[in-house]
């Protein structure tokens, strides 16, 4: 993962290994009009564990690329799915957080090669 696609791990409570975990299953979910992963992409920005009645939550905090994306709803049902199907968190709660302007600059190398952009 490059620097511009870092996630924030913003708990002491999430482990190492369950924030590389939560990554990995990130990378499977795919945005369906860019056809590239919303890590890739650089849309999560902080991944953050909440106590909620005596259970861990995991809260993902993410931007979209435009705001008013009419896959909003989509897009957040694919990256929950994707992290309770590649990761052990089964409660899960993906926020979109509509100050954040998402910046380019976030993207992966390997999803610039893929989009023909240096």
């Amino acid at each position: 993962m490059n620097k511009n696609t870092q996630v924030e791990n913003v708990d002491e409570s999430l482990t190492e290994a369950e924030f590389s975990s939560v990554i990995e299953a990130l990378k499977q979910a795919i945005d369906p009009e860019m056809g590239l992963s919303v890590q890739d992409l650089g849309l999560i920005y902080s991944l953050q564990i909440v106590k909620k009645d005596k259970k861990r939550q995991l809260h993902v905090l993410m931007a979209l690329t435009l705001l008013g994306c009419p896959l909003t709803a989509e897009l957040q049902t694919i990256v929950e799915d994707a992290i309770m199907t590649y990761s052990d968190f089964t409660n899960v709660l993906v926020q979109i957080d509509p100050t954040i302007v998402w910046d380019p600059n976030r993207i992966s190398r390997l999803a610039r090669i893929s989009l023909g952009i240096s």
